[in-house]
């Protein structure tokens, strides 16, 4: 099964590459058969020989000009032979240069630090920073490479104000991005565009991104239309310049686990907690394990360990990364080449992850420099472990808070256990004696399942073509798309030391397969007359995503563990067999933006896409999103000419909508009916009593569903002070998003089907963004750079359905504790409200309450109903931060650099699940606290504020969500702290190299936080987030690394 789709797989990558060849040779054909012709053409570049886009080339004297392209490429037609040209962009030195009789001219640029940098990838376009009046953060690869990630999503942690990042210490997990909030009940994740391309970051290496450029507002992301309600973040990876380059970038280190549980008891502790209970509920026990509880101490039994299972489950563990890329260029024509390795070894055992990613992209010019064709094409294949996930109590660290340390890993003496009789070399478990609770030995399911695999083979990437009609105005089309191939395994092996075992070993396998296209096609028109500056940009789009199958099955009865045994075909019965097929989304687009620019300084911009979708009706399948931005260059003004303080001040602001179809299924429209050989139903007409093999409704349809709509309106300024040594972004944003698709429940008489989706919620957010940057040099080679972010946001559900004011999400062991209500922010925390402890069983008996006992807790009256019931529920807490912030500090002294980048959350509480098992007796009877033993309610310790530790499980105890769980989850975090080396020049020189760098750095230094779990950056369902289950907690990392250029 795997080779069948590996070999369909390699079959596309082939076709997709011999394209990319072809195309190639066809280029280095074109240009070589036009490099005779006199034009004046050219290249500019940076100091590093990238190619600069979006500079400005004058003709001196005259109003004329051109701007170069992505690449740095241009073509300009001269009246004249001995004419001047003048190169500018904001953030370089401009050059003159006389064109005399050459018809060649490459430029390279340098940096004038002095000005603010310059260029910006907006939607479709290149804009000058100058002139762009959406909200538009970007983030450059100087940064990127500065401090390394595994991940690009990690990289826009702290960087871009309005953006939220979640990190997790799993290997391979994806971060959770959110722009500006919430927009949805679900499906909140931003448009990702790599190179015009919808992809999926993890599979881009970051060594290969040139530029991120965040789309916040529906200004500047509106042309992206039903794609674009939660944001767009586009990634444009590195091009080749003039010349050839080479670049080595690498490093390795050394990952330790992150903080541990502190407040978990040892062996001894733990039989102390069972005496407690049993005195505490007034019982005479004669314990399975430790003996009467008459004795005047418990008795550890021969085969007791102590065992700390966060420790056994943990491990120090190696990163490491390797990055190689080329690139260069002449005549018209560049490339870029890469390849990338990174292998992250868990922290937690075998939870390991493997990237091998290459990367091609080239574009050459014939024609007088008129025609542009390229491709960029990039290669992936991720391998990691297919068992334990994150967000739930199964992980192998929640499993820390379920195994008493009475197990031992592995057993040392023999023993006559419930389960079966150990003897030394076999794994511990819950099957040695009664009440050691129900844990598997997570080391044995971790040891057991390291030869499961998940693999992922994805290729992205598109072929280009690009037709200057005439000076300023270009066709161009683009093909491309997206196509992984998926596999699994997962061998469940027979268990022996539980309390409940698994009585024979059986296999799971499977493999799907996935495809998506698009094509662009854009007309763009750019001219400058006089003092009057007009971009547009015409297009027509159409795609297709969710082409999916996959194929899955299940076997048990296995005789053998061999590896070589583990097939399919080998197990002795059928558990389950499988397959599906994906109903994929087609969206049709056009789209007008029109950027106006008059004297430098009055800017005007309107945008507007109207998209069609299949997953709507006919009637509704279309939906047209506008924008209208307008800025203001202050700083171009009389009044604040020559001013010292203000170096460059622009006021923008903008309104717009853009759409989602996210929440709707993609066959959300139609009537589904479904059945199998394996299904059977009764008739409903009353002539017969036997079942009967057919079809049943599995999906009501609505065929009146439309997009969700989300109306944004911006208001920022941006300033440059002081000779642009400081520089300040504001933003303040309100985003309504009506039409929200919402499945409501079905009447009975429906049976089962599931419901359509409907548009009938809306939700607001409002917020503000703020970035400070200030960055000086000083004498003998001394500079500094500051680049302060912060982001605030607050989130209201104002409306979801008739008859509906709130629908809660998510389940646990006592129900579900998220509420999602009218008036109220998303994925709130609802429970009862403790106000204290029963001091006496008369106060708790007078209380009415259910379970109530002296030392439970004692819940708030809020209806004011005597006796304590559902309506007495409350919201106890909110996972919204009040804001988040990062502080990225930058010292430079001659070739040194001292790098300190801070992250952190103010406000947002955490549901810390992790004390339903620590904190309460009855729960499984697993790991304990120190808490229950030490500081728990007693009738001599009135004052604790944890419960009496008893074997009673109720309303009152352990059996319904309340705020003890609820804690405050702020916390500021040292993210990197960085110490950088640069050879001099003249090392440099003799080397002949053009840049050597040497860092160490660490990373997750230390974090000041009062949470008392294991880590407070917590992700989740939007619907139920901030919720602890013992997740894996973010890794220390001490890494040495190295960046040389040839």
């Amino acid at each position: 099964m795997k080779n069948n789709y590996t070999n369909r797989l390699w079959e596309s990558f082939k076709h997709l590459i011999k394209g990319a060849l072809a195309l190639t040779l066809v280029g280095f054909t074109l240009s070589a058969a036009t490099a005779q012709e006199r034009v004046v053409t050219g290249s500019v570049v940076d100091e590093n020989g990238e190619g600069l886009p979006g500079v400005n080339i004058i003709i001196k004297g005259t109003a004329s000009g051109v701007i170069t392209d992505f690449n740095g490429q241009y073509r300009l037609n001269l009246s004249e032979a001995g004419t001047a040209l003048v190169f500018s962009a904001i953030g370089y030195n401009s050059q003159e240069v006389t064109v005399g009789a050459r018809s060649i001219i490459d430029v390279t640029m340098s940096v004038n630090v002095a000005e603010l940098e310059e260029v910006i990838v907006t939607g479709y376009a290149v804009q000058q920073k100058k002139d762009v009046t959406g909200s538009v953060a970007v983030v450059r690869k100087e940064e990127l490479v500065a401090l390394p990630q595994g991940n690009v999503a990690n990289q826009l942690q702290g960087r871009v104000a309005g953006v939220t990042v979640t990190g997790s210490g799993k290997p391979g997990a994806t971060s959770k991005v959110r722009i500006r909030g919430f927009s949805s009940f679900g499906g909140n994740d931003p448009l990702y565009i790599i190179d015009g391309i919808p992809g999926n970051i993890e599979t881009i290496a970051p060594e290969d991104v040139e530029t991120i450029s965040v789309l916040k507002d529906a200004g500047a992301a509106s042309i992206y239309g039903s794609r674009a309600s939660n944001g767009v973040v586009l990634i444009t990876t590195k091009k080749g310049g003039q010349g050839v380059k080479i670049d080595f970038n690498t490093y390795t280190g050394i990952q330790y686990p992150g903080k541990s549980p502190s407040n978990l008891l040892n062996a001894k502790e733990y039989a102390d907690l069972q005496w407690l209970v049993y005195a505490n509920d007034g019982t005479v026990e004669d314990h399975p394990i430790y003996g009467p509880s008459s004795q005047a101490s418990p008795k550890l039994p021969n085969w007791g360990a102590d065992t700390d299972w966060y420790d056994e489950t943990t491990e120090n563990a190696a990163i490491t990364n390797y990055n190689l890329s080329m690139s260069g260029g002449s005549n018209g024509a560049n490339f870029f080449a890469s390849l990338n390795y990174f292998d992250q070894n868990g922290t937690v055992k075998y939870q390991d992850f493997e990237r091998v990613s290459a990367r091609f992209n080239s574009s050459f010019k014939a024609f007088n420099n008129k025609l542009t064709i390229g491709q960029n094409l990039n290669i992936s294949n991720i391998k990691q472990p297919s068992g334990f996930t994150n967000l739930s109590e199964g992980n192998a660290i929640a499993g820390v808070y379920r195994a008493q340390p009475l197990i031992p890993v592995v057993m040392t003496t023999s023993t006559k256990g419930i389960s079966h009789d150990f003897v030394p070399g076999e794994y511990g478990g819950t099957g040695l004696a009664s009440r050691l609770g129900n844990n598997g030995n997570k080391i044995a399911q971790l040891t057991r399942a390291r030869n499961d695999a998940y693999s992922k083979m994805e290729l992205i990437g598109n072929v280009f073509a690009e037709l200057e009609v005439i000076d300023g105005l270009k066709l161009r089309t683009s093909y491309g798309g997206r196509t992984s191939s998926d596999y699994f395994s997962a061998y469940n092996m027979a268990t022996y030391e539980n309390a409940e075992n698994v009585a024979t070993a059986s296999m799971s396998e499977g493999a799907s397969y996935y495809k998506e296209w698009i094509w662009t096609n854009t007309l763009a028109y750019s001219k400058t007359f006089g003092q009057n500056s007009i971009n547009a940009t015409l297009g027509y789009e159409a795609l297709e995503y969710g082409i999916s199958r996959g194929v899955s099955g299940q076997r048990g009865g296995y005789f053998s563990d061999a590896l070589s045994f583990r097939t399919l075909s080998n197990g002795a019965t059928i558990i389950n067999a499988s397959s599906y097929f994906a109903t994929p989304t087609t969206l049709a687009s056009s789209f007008l933006r029109v950027d106006y620019s008059l004297k430098d300084k009055y800017l005007l911009g309107a945008t507007v896409r109207r998209d069609g979708s299949s997953r709507f009706g006919a009637d509704t399948r279309y939906g047209t999103f506008p924008s209208l931005t307008a800025g203001w260059r202050l700083s171009e003004e009389a009044f604040l000419a020559g001013s010292s303080v203000f170096t460059d001040v622009k006021i923008r602001g903008g309104w717009g909508q853009m759409g989602s179809q996210l929440n709707a299924d993609p066959a959300n429209q139609f009537n589904l009916y479904g059945g199998s050989a394996n299904q059977s139903y009764y008739d409903l007409n009353g002539t017969g009593t036997s079942s009967l093999q057919g079809f049943r409704p599995t999906r009501i349809g609505n065929a009146d569903a439309q997009w969700e709509t989300n109306t944004s309106t911006n208001i920022g300024f941006d300033a440059g002070l002081f000779n642009n040594k400081v520089e300040v972004v504001f933003d303040w944003y309100s985003k309504q998003t009506e039409g929200l698709l919402f499945a409501p429940e079905n009447p009975g008489t429906a049976g089962n089907a599931q419901a359509p989706s409907i548009n009938v919620g809306s939700m607001s957010n409002k917020g503000i963004d703020l970035q400070l940057i200030y960055r000086d040099d000083y004498a003998n080679g001394l500079s500094f750079e500051g680049n302060f972010t912060l982001t605030s946001y607050t989130n209201e559900i104002v409306a979801i359905a008739d008859g509906y004011d709130y629908f809660d999400y998510g389940s646990s062991r006592i129900g579900t504790y998220s509420r999602n209500e009218v008036g109220h922010p998303l994925s709130a925390f609802y429970g009862y409200e403790v106000v204290g402890l029963f001091q006496s069983d008369g106060e708790a008996t007078a209380s009415g309450q259910d379970g109530a006992a002296a030392g439970f807790f004692q819940y708030k009256d809020n209806d004011g109903v005597a006796g304590i019931t559902d309506a007495d529920r409350t919201f106890i807490g909110n996972p919204n931060p009040d804001f988040t912030y990062g502080l990225n500090l930058q010292l430079g002294y001659k070739q040194f650099e001292l790098t300190a980048y801070f992250y952190g959350y103010q406000g947002g509480d955490i549901f810390n699940d992790t004390k339903w098992w620590t904190d309460f007796w009855p729960s499984f009877q697993g790991q304990k606290s120190t808490d229950l033993l030490n500081n728990s309610w007693t009738p001599t310790n009135t004052g604790a504020t944890t419960p009496k530790a008893s074997q009673s499980s109720n309303f009152s105890t352990n059996a319904v969500a309340n705020s003890y769980y609820i804690e405050d989850g702020s916390f500021a975090r040292l993210r990197n702290l960085q110490l950088a080396y640069n050879l001099p020049s003249s090392a440099l020189s003799a080397l002949k190299m053009s840049n050597a760098r040497v860092y160490i750095q660490g990373v997750n230094i230390f974090t000041l936080t009062k949470y008392t779990g294991l880590d407070p950056e917590l992700g989740g369902d939007d619907r139920a987030f901030g919720i602890d289950y013992g997740n894996f907690p973010l890794n220390k990392q001490v890494i040495l690394g190295l960046n040389v250029s040839f």
